[in-house]
């Protein structure tokens, strides 16, 4: 292995407060919340508290730093012109999938598939949720059932010694691939080296109306490379 990163010190020499292991310093999106409802966006958005990291977000994805309009998360928010960013993933521990039904400002369930987790209290009850992601994707449609919400932390290639963000996906498709990505994961033996893209998916129905979207997308390239390999990322 090659020599470690001192983080703190990298962080400090930056000019960025020190945050801990367990600390979001920020968290991807791909839409952002205008006149109450969510507006898709073609690049990543990138909010933080940290004005600081939020000049250098913007210095290597482009963009320029303001005060957050939506109040879905940080106060500081970067609209990029990156819809594709290099990470770091430590394992399959950075990922994590858990059902959830919202609705008028309040969270009615909370599961992991089989048990429920909230409210808390509920111990180890069944959660009532089908089998497979395509049953459970037929609930929700009809208004029964939670949707998928997927968490996935990691560092920034260009910029690790900022610590761990965070991205937080509804998408069905991406809840999809998890268990693909974390085989993949768990094949590179150690912190992987994968880019983050905010996809572009087209396509024309049998009844010819034409469809698109953008779903979140990992792409893992292999381990971090030597010299990398000492960098503690969080799981």
């Amino acid at each position: 292995m090659g020599n470690s990163v001192d983080l703190e010190g990298e962080r400090s020499a930056l000019g960025l407060p020190l945050v801990s292991e367990d600390t979001s310093v920020g968290r991807f999106h791909v839409a952002r919340q205008c006149g109450g409802s969510p507006v898709a966006l073609s690049a990543w958005r990138v909010t933080t508290d940290d004005r600081d990291l939020a000049d250098a977000l913007a210095e290597l994805y482009g963009g320029v730093p303001e005060a957050s309009v939506s109040a879905d998360c940080f106060g500081y928010e970067v609209l990029t012109r990156r819809d594709a960013v290099s990470i770091m993933v430590n394992g399959s521990q950075s990922l994590a999938l858990r059902m959830v039904l919202r609705g008028a400002g309040e969270t009615f369930h909370v599961c992991d598939g089989v048990k429920l987790l909230e409210p808390l209290g509920a111990g180890d009850e069944p959660c009532g949720c089908g089998p497979t992601l395509a049953e459970r994707k037929t609930a929700a449609r009809t208004g029964r059932g939670p949707k998928p919400e997927a968490h996935l932390r990691f560092r920034l290639s260009d910029l690790p010694e900022a610590g761990t963000f965070q991205l937080v996906s509804t998408s069905w498709e991406f809840a999809e691939s998890l268990p693909v990505l974390e085989h993949a994961l768990d094949e590179a033996g150690g912190p992987a080296l994968c880019v983050l893209r905010y996809e572009l998916v087209e396509f024309t129905t049998r009844s010819g109306v034409e469809v698109s979207y953008r779903t979140p997308v990992v792409e893992v390239a292999g381990r971090v490379p030597g010299g990398q390999d000492d960098v503690h990322l969080a799981a």
